[in-house]
Protein backbone atom coordinates (compact mmCIF):
# COMPACT_ATOMS: atom_id res chain seq x y z
CA UNK A 1 0.00 0.00 0.00
CA UNK A 2 1.26 3.15 -0.96
CA UNK A 3 2.19 6.18 1.21
CA UNK A 4 -1.06 8.53 2.78
CA UNK A 5 0.32 12.11 2.46
CA UNK A 6 -0.53 13.99 5.24
CA UNK A 7 -3.73 16.18 3.69
CA UNK A 8 -4.83 12.78 2.56
CA UNK A 9 -5.11 11.31 6.75
CA UNK A 10 -6.79 14.60 6.98
CA UNK A 11 -9.09 14.68 4.83
CA UNK A 12 -10.25 10.92 5.92
CA UNK A 13 -10.33 11.85 9.00
CA UNK A 14 -12.64 14.79 8.36
CA UNK A 15 -14.83 11.85 6.50
CA UNK A 16 -14.97 9.71 9.06
CA UNK A 17 -15.93 12.01 11.54
CA UNK A 18 -18.71 13.16 9.56
CA UNK A 19 -19.73 10.00 8.65
CA UNK A 20 -20.42 9.40 12.53
CA UNK A 21 -21.81 12.59 13.09
CA UNK A 22 -24.54 11.97 10.66
CA UNK A 23 -25.53 8.58 11.85
CA UNK A 24 -25.44 9.61 15.95
CA UNK A 25 -28.31 12.56 14.37
CA UNK A 26 -29.95 9.68 12.53
CA UNK A 27 -29.54 7.87 15.56
CA UNK A 28 -31.42 10.44 17.82
CA UNK A 29 -33.69 11.45 15.48
CA UNK A 30 -35.05 7.88 15.37
CA UNK A 31 -35.73 7.61 19.09
CA UNK A 32 -39.20 8.72 20.15
CA UNK A 33 -39.14 11.00 22.76
CA UNK A 34 -41.82 9.82 25.49
CA UNK A 35 -43.28 12.66 28.07
CA UNK A 36 -40.80 13.54 31.07
CA UNK A 37 -41.72 12.33 34.13
CA UNK A 38 -41.82 15.08 36.58
CA UNK A 39 -41.07 14.66 40.11
CA UNK A 40 -41.99 16.45 43.12
CA UNK A 41 -39.44 17.84 44.77
CA UNK A 42 -39.41 17.08 48.86
CA UNK A 43 -40.17 19.83 50.77
CA UNK A 44 -38.04 20.26 53.76
CA UNK A 45 -39.41 21.60 56.97
CA UNK A 46 -36.83 23.18 58.97
CA UNK A 47 -36.90 21.53 62.61
CA UNK A 48 -37.54 24.03 65.33
CA UNK A 49 -34.60 24.29 67.77
CA UNK A 50 -34.46 25.40 71.35
CA UNK A 51 -31.44 26.20 73.23
CA UNK A 52 -30.87 24.44 76.93
CA UNK A 53 -28.00 25.02 79.32
CA UNK A 54 -24.98 21.90 79.47
CA UNK A 55 -22.90 21.45 82.61
CA UNK A 56 -20.28 19.73 81.12
CA UNK A 57 -17.55 18.35 82.62
CA UNK A 58 -13.67 18.62 82.11
CA UNK A 59 -13.62 16.42 79.09
CA UNK A 60 -16.60 18.23 77.57
CA UNK A 61 -19.34 15.52 78.09
CA UNK A 62 -22.58 16.54 79.08
CA UNK A 63 -23.39 16.08 82.66
CA UNK A 64 -26.61 18.01 83.06
CA UNK A 65 -29.19 19.47 81.22
CA UNK A 66 -31.24 22.87 82.01
CA UNK A 67 -33.42 24.87 80.30
CA UNK A 68 -32.93 28.28 78.70
CA UNK A 69 -34.54 30.08 82.05
CA UNK A 70 -32.69 28.19 84.01
CA UNK A 71 -28.99 29.35 83.68
CA UNK A 72 -28.48 31.01 86.97
CA UNK A 73 -29.78 27.08 88.59
CA UNK A 74 -26.87 25.72 85.74
CA UNK A 75 -23.98 28.10 86.51
CA UNK A 76 -24.70 27.24 90.20
CA UNK A 77 -24.46 23.47 89.57
CA UNK A 78 -21.48 23.68 87.51
CA UNK A 79 -19.70 25.60 90.35
CA UNK A 80 -20.97 23.07 93.15
CA UNK A 81 -19.39 19.68 90.85
CA UNK A 82 -16.40 21.84 90.02
CA UNK A 83 -15.77 22.02 94.14
CA UNK A 84 -16.91 18.66 94.95
CA UNK A 85 -14.63 17.15 92.55
CA UNK A 86 -11.56 19.88 92.07
CA UNK A 87 -12.11 19.45 88.23
CA UNK A 88 -13.61 22.45 86.51
CA UNK A 89 -16.88 22.14 85.22
CA UNK A 90 -18.09 24.38 82.73
CA UNK A 91 -21.95 25.80 81.15
CA UNK A 92 -22.37 25.27 77.98
CA UNK A 93 -25.24 26.16 75.51
CA UNK A 94 -26.25 23.59 72.96
CA UNK A 95 -29.38 23.53 70.88
CA UNK A 96 -31.42 20.68 70.77
CA UNK A 97 -34.87 19.88 68.71
CA UNK A 98 -38.09 20.79 70.49
CA UNK A 99 -40.47 17.82 71.55
CA UNK A 100 -44.11 18.37 69.58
Amino acid sequence: MARMSNRDRIARAAEEARVTAEEKTAKKATKVAGPKKVRAKKVVVPQRMKVVWDVCSPTGASVKQFGYADKPAAEADALARTRSSGRSHVVRANKVPMED
